[in-house]
């Protein structure tokens, strides 16, 4: 039997890349359970939103470029505005999607760090998810505006500033601690490690990305090919099938959100050594309550 995975503790890049999919590996069942009950609803609000979005678009497209189709019957006009509004709505959906997937696997991993590296159940993760709800969408909020700000004051702040802002709700979760604390304490954590942040960032967002693929470049070929056909009892079941899989396979973001999470224990653990302070502290310590072994008679 595998030993479950010491979170706190020091790790290289590769060693946070193979922890990362070790974890996900060894609490697949458990997590991606709660994952599936906890954002269900925005699973299925996002793949009718999705399926409205390229419905749209594919109307402007038969619409501007009307090879077997009446050009005459499309109201071009009107279709853009019912596009935008469906892509808006939609992109609102996804954004929500993400925060709850990544809060679920944050709170699951926080559990998971309480109970000793045991895993825990749903009632246990959806307590922390109810818990913690509210405070991480507003720090998401001001998380936002302050790297807006950064945007538009120019590109680099912006990237620095959003690599930063990654470990402030693991730091919220984990610590139970407000957004000013997990603010500052963000910044402290990456001091002189920015670079290490940014390239565990990076590699799972591109393995992410290469997931979400398989559904969304089919979904743009469907939408781009619809002006050369008007078959749409042949379309519509494709864009229903692979807008429900680019939402299913956005649960791959929790990928992202265990790497943060090892990247936050790592750097915790080389400026205050919390994991080792605790390794020592039970070190020749045995449980009262084992039994493994015979009492000694006198």
């Amino acid at each position: 039997m595998n030993q479950p995975i010491e979170l706190r503790k020091t790790r290289d890049f590769g060693q946070i890349i193979n922890d990362t999919f070790t974890f996900l590996k060894e609490n697949f069942k458990p997590l991606f359970l709660s994952l599936l009950i906890i954002c269900g609803f925005f699973i299925v609000v996002g793949t009718v939103t999705s399926v409205f979005q390229y419905l749209g678009m594919m109307n402007l497209y038969r619409g501007a470029f009307p090879f077997n189709t009446n050009a005459n019957s499309y109201n071009v006009p009107e279709y853009t505005v019912t596009y935008f509004v469906s892509l808006l709505f939609n992109a609102f959906v996804m954004i929500m999607l993400q925060v709850c997937i990544h809060m679920v696997t944050l709170c699951y991993i926080s559990v998971y760090l309480q109970k000793g590296n045991i895993k825990p159940t749903f009632e246990e993760v959806w307590g922390y998810f109810k818990f913690y709800f509210f405070r991480v969408i507003g720090s998401g909020i001001v998380i936002a505006i302050l790297i807006g700000v950064g945007f538009l004051l120019c590109i680099f702040p912006g990237i620095y500033v959003a690599n930063v802002f990654y470990l402030v709700i693991p730091i919220i979760i984990i610590e139970n601690t407000s957004f000013s604390y997990a603010f500052n304490r963000s910044f402290k954590l990456i001091k002189n490690n920015w670079w290490f942040v940014f390239g565990i960032i990076f590699i799972t967002s591109l393995i992410v990305g290469i997931a979400s693929s398989f559904a969304g470049i089919p979904l743009t070929i469907l939408t781009v090919g619809s002006s050369f056909f008007s078959n749409k009892s042949f379309t519509l079941p494709l864009i229903i099938f692979f807008s429900a899989l680019r939402n299913i396979l956005m649960l791959a973001y929790a990928l992202s959100a265990i790497a943060v999470a090892l990247c936050y224990f790592n750097l915790s653990e080389e400026k205050e050594g919390l994991g080792l302070m605790e390794r020592i502290d039970k070190f020749g310590k045995t449980n009262e309550n084992d039994s493994s072994h015979p009492k000694e008679e006198y």
